[in-house]
């Protein structure tokens, strides 16, 4: 997907920190469930499956959300979303 593996890295991290701030959002205006969970992400490794996880406790992304942000180097869903809150009543 990626060339260079840090900009992967950085991505997949710029997501799920996108996804906390609209949890944050949620969280803060009461505009949406929250799952009352710590807002966290985590990166763990396991060198057996040669595999890397990046978890967060933010809101997940929908089909629609995905195809439009990922793949896409330093696109903001971010700004999208404060965007459409912005216009919002």
């Amino acid at each position: 997907m990626y060339k260079d593996k840090e900009v992967f890295i950085r991505e997949l991290i710029s997501n799920s920190c996108d996804a906390l701030e609209k949890q944050r959002y949620i969280s803060v205006t009461g505009a949406g469930d929250t799952t009352g969970e710590e807002l966290r992400i985590s990166v763990t490794t396991n060198e057996n499956e040669n595999s890397i996880v990046i978890f967060d406790s933010g809101i997940g992304m929908t089909r629609d959300d995905a195809i439009s942000n990922l793949g896409t180097i330093a696109r903001s869903g971010s700004k999208n979303f404060l965007n459409e809150i912005g216009n919002s009543d």
